[in-house]
């Protein structure tokens, strides 16, 4: 290190109050972020969500159009053990992978990290069956 006032480097007071300013905005920075991680899976637990709403849809419209029509879909539906399992071969395999599930109940990753399950309801005459978002305690 030279002497003279013109030179490139830096003092160690330069030094430390460039870490210290970094310190402080990492600080600052850091819940954002966690947010936002928290937002990501409560938006992927949602396209989940629609993708079984969906994958629900065509399964209801496919098993309506075969003999016994409707009343016979609405009887396969409420009877299904696994409604997930009756729907696999409507969802992308990679969001069937993605969601287990047993009955009515379905998880993920993504539903566990939003603080949430999803439920697929019962199918009563002159109703539609639904996927239903669940708050997990």
């Amino acid at each position: 290190m030279s002497s003279n006032k013109g030179g490139l480097g830096f003092s160690l007071i330069e030094l430390l109050i460039a870490i210290a300013v970094i310190a402080i905005l990492s600080g600052l920075i850091l819940p954002y972020i966690a947010g936002t991680r928290e937002s990501s899976q409560v938006v992927l637990a949602r396209q989940q969500q629609a993708a079984l709403q969906t994958a629900l849809g065509n399964w209801i419209t496919t098993a309506s159009s075969q003999p016994g029509g409707l009343a016979g879909a609405r009887a396969a539906y409420n009877a299904a053990g696994s409604k997930l399992a009756l729907l696999q071969n409507y969802l992308q395999a990679a969001t069937y992978a993605a969601l287990t599930g047993s009955g009515n109940s379905v998880t993920s990753e993504a539903l566990a990290g939003a603080g949430a399950s999803l439920q697929f309801s019962a199918w009563n005459v002159g109703g539609t069956p639904a996927v239903n978002w669940v708050n997990t305690p």
